[in-house]
């Protein structure tokens, strides 16, 4: 078993986002007579893929329905489950929206950007 501190060690996630994965039912523990957290050394893997899916965009919330099947996956990540593999597909929707609407913005702010230096250059107002 490990403390809260060795999994954060071995896997850079601070004791705090542990706590708060812990908090959010993502990641469980057990208490020692002393009423420390302790964890499975499993949950090193675990914690390793909930921050990768992290790093990818996705929130607490969008993980928790997949979050058991995150303990299911081998080490080297090899074989994905449907559901992940569903979550990743509607990330991806979500970020073509905010691509196309940001893009959207910048088109917006350059035509404003290139009419008023031509106001500028041409002497208007």
């Amino acid at each position: 078993m490990l403390s809260i501190g060795e999994l954060s060690k071995q896997t850079g996630a601070s004791v705090r986002s542990l706590r708060h994965y812990e908090q959010a039912g993502l990641l469980a523990s057990s208490r020692g007579a002393n009423g420390y957290r302790r964890f499975d050394p499993s949950a090193v893997g675990f914690v390793e893929r909930i921050r990768i899916l992290l790093r990818n965009g996705f929130t607490l919330e969008e993980i928790r329905p997949v979050v058991s099947m995150l303990g299911a996956q081998p080490p080297d990540l090899r074989s994905i489950c449907p559901e992940v593999m569903a979550l990743y597909r509607v990330k991806l929707g979500e970020l073509d929206g905010r691509i196309a609407s940001l893009q959207q913005i910048r088109a917006s702010a350059a035509a404003r950007l290139a009419f008023l230096e031509a106001q500028q250059r041409d002497g208007g107002p």
